[in-house]
């Protein structure tokens, strides 16, 4: 060995001076303590000092772990001061743009896919409540066109409910009054019914309750209609055909009123305050004309048509956006009590016109 040439040792590299009777070595300064390595940036160092702390008699393979100093690498930084980086689902460098999503954003990447590929979940729900409600609107009507065929051609029937009940209703003003009286009472039993009964069964007795209920009271309007076609008839004059005409001009006027909602999607919950006035005013004259005995004209008939294609409109739209898509036999009913309170009217007009 040369002298003075310097010497390995384990702790690094110090010189060595060698005067052929004395050797001095220069002992370097104890190093600080190393940082402990962590584990993803030198695994092994870390799997062996851990293991090592926890047991006090293993002797690391490679001493040189626990000698060498690591210089302290830069970690990244990242700021979870908002709870948008805390739900962020993806790794970003710190050297690149992070995006943070917005919470509803993070929130729908977390549904299931099938969830979010479904764009028409409420609006499939509320076109199959307004096909349900429409399909129960005509089926009612088609009740009540065969139980007013019944109850003005079948014998039993005839003899049994529609010529007691004319007589009764026709006997006297205050007569008359009964009967609306009862049929009010009916009309709110069966709405109820069918508006607030959870019972699927009990919406439809509503429903059924209510279309036997105009049937009936619709009797004697049809026994007056017939009496003037036979006086028509006997003067010589044609079949005034009323109650056909009646029908199709209220079918015409709802189905315009109708494609008119649907076409321009115009919200008339606005009318709601209003119908209720003219509700009530008509209400008041039809007791006034009870109580006194005068005759409500024309001039009423046009008005009740005009409140109820208001009815129409209001409970088209509240169908097409605001009924809640499991009340479709109470919809149903709703535009059945407007469509009967307009044929009735029309009816009044027709025979008025056609005297």
């Amino acid at each position: 060995m040369q002298p003075n040439a310097p010497k390995r040792t384990v702790i690094g590299w110090a010189p060595q001076v060698d005067d052929d009777r004395t050797q001095q070595q220069q002992t370097p300064p104890p190093l600080p303590p190393a940082p402990q390595p962590s584990e993803a940036q030198h695994p092994m160092a870390y799997a062996t000092t851990m293991y090592a702390e926890q047991s006090p008699s293993y002797t690391p393979v490679y001493p040189q772990y626990q000698q060498q100093a690591y210089a302290p690498q830069p970690q990244p930084q990242y700021d979870y001061s908002q709870q948008q980086y805390a739900q962020q689902p993806y790794y970003a460098p710190p050297h690149a743009e992070m995006h943070v999503p917005a919470m509803a954003t993070v929130a729908a990447e977390q549904q299931p896919l099938r969830e979010q590929a479904n764009a028409t979940v409420g609006v499939s729900e509320r076109l199959r409540f307004i096909r349900l409600t429409y399909l129960h609107l005509l089926l009612a009507i088609l009740a009540f066109a065969g139980l007013e065929y019944l109850l003005m051609t079948n014998p039993f029937l005839v003899e049994k409910v529609s010529i007691p009940f004319v007589t009764f209703a026709l006997g006297g003003r205050w007569n008359w009054g009964i009967v609306l009286a009862v049929f009010m009472a009916v009309s709110w039993v069966a709405d109820y019914w069918a508006s607030h009964s959870k019972s699927r069964a009990m919406q439809y007795a509503g429903l059924g309750f209510y279309v036997i209920a105009e049937a009936v009271i619709f009797v004697p309007l049809l026994a007056i209609v017939a009496v003037k076609t036979q006086a028509i008839l006997a003067r010589g004059g044609a079949d005034p055909n009323i109650i056909r005409d009646s029908a199709y001009v209220t079918l015409a006027v709802f189905g315009a009123l109708t494609a008119s909602v649907f076409i321009t999607k115009k919200d008339f919950s606005f009318l709601r305050s209003g119908l209720m006035m003219a509700s009530g005013a008509a209400l008041m004259l039809i007791v006034l004309s009870l109580a006194f005995g005068f005759n409500l004209g024309l001039v009423f008939s046009i008005g009740m048509v005009l409140l109820a294609a208001g009815y129409i409109l209001f409970q088209t739209s509240q169908v097409l956006a605001h009924y809640d898509p499991r009340n479709h036999v109470a919809a149903s009913l709703a535009l059945f009590s407007s469509v009967a309170l307009m044929f009735w009217y029309v009816i009044r007009i027709f025979m008025r016109a056609r005297e």
